[in-house]
C-alpha cells in the first residue's frame, strides 16, 4: 500500500514592525505577489508582531492580503503584539491565532500633531500664512487648533475608525455594536481576546503550520517571504534598531495613525 503525501507548500510572509516606517507597503506588496504567483504555494501564514502604524500603509497592506485569500488560504499567526494596524492585518486572514504571551487589540485611530506655538514666540519667530480656505493649515505646528479644528479632525479619523469597525465586525463574524464596546483602544492578553472573539485560538507556530497545511491541503513544508531590511536598518540592528525606529515613527509625516 503506497502513502500518498499532499503536494505543495505553505508561504510565511513576516510582517514585524511598525507598519509605515520599518514595514512598508511597497515593502510587502511584491512577496504578496509572488506568493499570489507561485502555484506551488497552497497556504499563507502571516507572521505579526507589530504594534501597528500609518494608517495608509496598514490599509493598503491589508486589502492586498484580503486578494490573496480570495485565491489561498491564509491564516494569520501573532507571536507577541498585534495591536491596531497589526490586527487590522490579521482580519484579512481566515483563522487567526496567537501565542499565549500575545497582546491583540488596540483597535482604533489617533492623530498626533506637535504644536510649537510657545517655543517659535520665545525664539522670536513669526509665521504668515494665506491660505484658500479655513482649514487649510489645519495641524499646522506653528498655530493652536481651533474647535472648528478640532470637530473636523475628529470626524477625518472617525470615518476611518468606522471602516476598521466593519472589518472587525465581518472577520469576526460578530455583531458591529458588540464589537463597538470593545474597540475602545484596550489591549488584551490572548486568553481575554479569545474570549472577546477576537482570536479564534491560542497555539504556537506549530499548531498553526498544521491548520494551514489543512487549508491549503499540502504538505508542512515552509518558506519564508519577508522584506529587505535596508542598510541602514541593518547598521542601526538590536537596541540602536529600536531608537532607530522609534525615532523615524515619531518623525513620519503620516500622523493619522493605528496604534
Amino acid at each position: 500500500m503506497f502513502k500518498i503525501f499532499n503536494k505543495g507548500k505553505i508561504a510565511v510572509i513576516k510582517i514585524h514592525g511598525t507598519i509605515g516606517s520599518t514595514v512598508k507597503y511597497e515593502q510587502i506588496s511584491p512577496l504578496i505577489i509572488k506568493v499570489e504567483k507561485n502555484k506551488s504555494v497552497k497556504a499563507v501564514i502571516i507572521d505579526i508582531n507589530s504594534p501597528g502604524g500609518g494608517v495608509t500603509d496598514s490599509d493598503l497592506i491589508y486589502s492586498s492580503l484580503v486578494s490573496l485569500n480570495k485565491l489561498k488560504p491564509v491564516i494569520a499567526y501573532i507571536q507577541g503584539l498585534g495591536a491596531s494596524g497589526g490586527y487590522l492585518l490579521a482580519c484579512a486572514s481566515r483563522n487567526i491565532i496567537a501565542t499565549e504571551a500575545s497582546v491583540v487589540g488596540s483597535i482604533g485611530v489617533i492623530s498626533i500633531r506637535p504644536v510649537l506655538v510657545d517655543l517659535l514666540n520665545n525664539l522670536g519667530v513669526k509665521v504668515e500664512v494665506n491660505k484658500t480656505g479655513e482649514f487649510k493649515d489645519s495641524g499646522s505646528i506653528w498655530r493652536k487648533q481651533t474647535k472648528n479644528d478640532s470637530k473636523y479632525f475628529q470626524e477625518f479619523i472617525d470615518d476611518y475608525y468606522e471602516r476598521f469597525l466593519k472589518i472587525v465586525s465581518i472577520n469576526r463574524n460578530k455583531d458591529y455594536k458588540e464589537i463597538k464596546k470593545i474597540a475602545d483602544g484596550k489591549i488584551y492578553w490572548a486568553p481575554k481576546a479569545k474570549e472577546l472573539g477576537l482570536i479564534d485560538n491560542i497555539g504556537d507556530f506549530n499548531d498553526v503550520i498544521k491548520l494551514a497545511a489543512k487549508e491549503g491541503n499540502c504538505s508542512e513544508k515552509i518558506v519564508l517571504y519577508k522584506p529587505k531590511v535596508s542598510i541602514l536598518n541593518k547598521f542601526f540592528k538590536n537596541a540602536a534598531s529600536g531608537a532607530y525606529e522609534t525615532l523615524i515613527d515619531k518623525l513620519s509625516t503620516d500622523q493619522i495613525r493605528l496604534v
